[in-house]
């Protein structure tokens, strides 16, 4: 059961086009993360989610249903869902959920410095990457991000400007950048695309890092997508893997 001094998530006064379920799967990572729930904990069962939540016991199968896929949740028959238990390898390559939201999910503190913040013309490669026409902008963003106060990650973010305006007035140092998205514009990646290789740290990215000019890094390029299917974020990171490995779980393609 989840603790009751924990104050319950707001669902319905999220942005009117995000699905319950999203709502709800949202709700319930904040739940586990702010609830300090650890792994193999028991979540509430889909009556008390019901409600506490004031939703339909299809919205709260929906919701489980996608944490459990995440890797978030698991499920033991006869006795409920549960939370999983979360490595020490980065598994947000291969997820949707963003580094912040990863690395919080494993009980770790993430920090956010910005280095730059403005509205600009695409560069050639976020324009193609984004589809844009000309004229149209894009919100840049570069962050270092650390967790437990070690950099971790150097990212690089285009958003298309028409669908975040305001973005820049938000607290971008605070909170994590898709679940800013989520509430205040309703945006839920659905889908990206990541390409990966190999890549050795500059003097100046080396500063920010935090480590030697030459380190070895992964560079992560990527864009991603809502459910319409319009690409929204594109971005590049260097990521240093000597504090933490890259995971990716595949799964067997249908029809197979």
């Amino acid at each position: 059961m989840s603790d009751p001094s924990v104050e319950d998530p707001v669902v319905h006064d999220r942005a009117p086009k995000v699905p319950l379920w999203l709502q709800l799967k949202t709700a319930i990572a904040d739940m586990i993360v702010k609830g300090g729930m650890r792994p193999d904990d028991k979540l509430p069962s889909e009556t008390e989610l019901c409600n506490q939540f004031g939703v339909s016991r299809i919205v709260v199968r929906q919701a489980m249903s996608r944490l459990v896929t995440e890797g978030l949740v698991y499920r033991h028959q006869g006795r409920g869902a549960f939370v999983a238990k979360q490595s020490e390898d980065s598994d947000f390559v291969g997820r949707i959920i963003g580094f912040s939201g990863d690395i919080e999910l494993r009980n770790h503190t993430v920090s956010r410095f910005i280095l730059t913040a403005d509205i600009r013309d695409p560069d050639p490669r976020a324009a193609k990457a984004l589809g844009l026409g000309p004229g149209e902008r894009v919100v840049f963003l570069r962050r270092t991000m650390s967790v437990d106060g070690v950099p971790r990650i150097l990212v690089e973010s285009s958003l298309v400007e028409s669908r975040v305006p305001g973005l820049l007035h938000h607290p971008l140092e605070n909170r994590s950048l898709y679940a800013m998205l989520l509430e205040h514009y309703g945006i839920q990646f659905e889908g990206a695309e990541r390409w990966i290789e190999a890549a050795s740290a500059s003097k100046e990215e080396a500063q920010h890092l935090k480590i030697s000019k030459g380190t070895p890094l992964i560079k992560i390029e990527s864009r991603s997508s809502d459910r319409t299917g319009r690409h929204i974020e594109y971005f590049s990171a260097l990521y240093r893997t000597d504090s933490a490995r890259l995971h990716f779980t595949i799964r067997p393609e249908q029809g197979r």
